[in-house]
């Protein structure tokens, strides 16, 4: 895949290796994304924190980085799979925390931006001072819409149930695109053609 490999079961455990944290199909949006993620990789490699009951160390993101990060996967699940609630409540929690960022429009993730200060602050109360970005009460509905009706993967999303082949994923898909497309359409738009090239990416690396 174009940004994690799917290492197999390691001890029981279903274990994937991500070596991009998220991406984009916009190839504008996401080359700026992609450089944001590697000019802030090494402050995230040196940050640690403590494990519970004395059990050592782990290198964990940035509050600051997730702010970017934890959005543009929001923004990936919303519009290829589904959004589960308690991302929304961790993204709540996150911003409680006092963290902001400004590259939101330059990254591409102005619409779902607004879409979520706006789940946020009406829907959960989060106070406007920790609020990120410009409340979009046109797309944030959309947002709370996808959230109620799939949960997180869509897993409670009929057409997600249905679609057991890869024909009927890539409809499924397709139909999700055009559901989106007038609220999103930067990467809607952009999707067929990112999966061309991901097609060819993936035959020339094996």
């Amino acid at each position: 895949m174009y940004h994690h490999i799917d290492y197999g079961l390691v001890d029981g455990v279903d274990v994937e290796v991500h070596y991009r944290p998220s991406f984009m199909y916009n190839p504008w949006h996401n080359r700026r994304l992609q450089r944001w993620f590697t000019e802030h990789a090494e402050e995230q490699f040196r940050n640690e924190a403590e494990l519970p009951d004395g059990a050592g160390t782990i290198h964990v993101p940035t509050a600051a980085f997730n702010v970017v990060f934890q959005l543009s996967h929001v923004y990936n699940h919303l519009l290829h799979e589904g959004v589960g609630l308690r991302q929304i409540i961790d993204y709540y929690f996150l911003l409680k925390s006092g963290n902001n960022n400004g590259k939101l429009k330059y990254l591409g993730l102005h619409h779902i931006g607004g879409a979520m200060m706006w789940v946020l602050h009406d829907v959960l109360g989060l106070p406007e001072e920790f609020l990120i970005a410009p409340r979009d009460e046109r797309r944030g509905r959309v947002l709370l819409a996808e959230i109620m009706r799939g949960g997180n993967f869509g897993m409670y999303d009929s057409d997600n149930i249905k679609a057991d082949s890869r024909l009927k994923k890539g409809l499924q898909r397709f139909k999700r695109d055009l559901r989106m497309m007038r609220y999103f359409p930067s990467e809607c738009l952009s999707e067929p053609f990112f999966r061309t090239y991901h097609f060819f990416w993936r035959m020339r690396w094996n």
